[in-house]
């Protein structure tokens, strides 16, 4: 069965925590933070039998400044099957039941850091730009330089000066070699009426997305 759990249930989004542990190399420290605190107004669409979570993803909410309009938008983090229930096509109805419902909540588009971008391109996400792993501390400077990036309210600064902390230690998230983001447009109607342009596909609006400036420093 592919559910959502509900945004504010942690102790439902508790029962993902063995796949994310099986499934990711990321400190303890890092699994605490992350289902202690973002997982408190996170998302989580999973595939469940008997009660167990077989195949997930986790929306991660963001405010993001397109083009000097803001919109709600999500990254996506924690993408994972178990081992033993691979190359079911498990993680696929999982995404195209996360597209459905995008899409009626008129979200223009999502955003990921994939491990191999291989994996998410025939689901419709495009490489929009590198991920950016020095973080500009002062705001008014990604104002004034970038096009697109995410809004910082006071619970953003708290978790980015958190994920700082943790990395400094040496006890962050663990990230690819070369990361890069990868964007998805979930509702071409909604994106192009943000952006103000008639656009004909989702090829059309990433094309015009990666035309941008873009600056995505997000861990979670």
């Amino acid at each position: 069965m592919i559910k959502e759990y509900s945004q504010k249930d942690i102790l439902e989004k508790e029962n993902t925590r063995a796949l994310y542990e099986e499934s990711f190399d990321d400190p303890k420290e890092f699994v605490d933070y992350y289902y202690e605190d973002k997982c408190s107004d996170n998302r989580m669409i999973v595939s469940e039998e008997n009660g167990e979570v077989i195949s997930m993803l986790h929306l991660n909410p963001y405010t993001v400044n397109l083009c000097g309009t803001t919109v709600q938008s999500y990254y996506v983090v924690a993408v994972a099957t178990k081992e033993n229930r691979r190359h079911e096509g498990q993680m696929s109805r999982v995404f195209e039941k996360t597209f459905e419902i995008l899409k009626k909540e008129h979200i223009p588009f999502i955003y990921l850091l994939p491990v191999d971008e291989a994996i998410y391109s025939p689901l419709g996400f495009e490489k929009v730009c590198d991920f950016s792993l020095d973080r500009i501390s002062y705001y008014g400077e990604i104002r004034k330089n970038y096009d697109i990036y995410c809004e910082r309210d006071d619970d953003y600064i708290r978790r980015m000066n958190k994920e700082e902390e943790l990395r400094k230690l040496d006890k962050g998230e663990v990230l690819p070699e070369s990361p890069v983001m990868m964007a998805k447009i979930t509702d071409l109607e909604a994106f192009s009426a943000v952006v103000g342009k008639e656009l004909s596909s989702e090829q059309e609006a990433l094309a015009w997305l990666k035309e941008k400036r873009i600056y995505l420093c997000e861990e979670v």
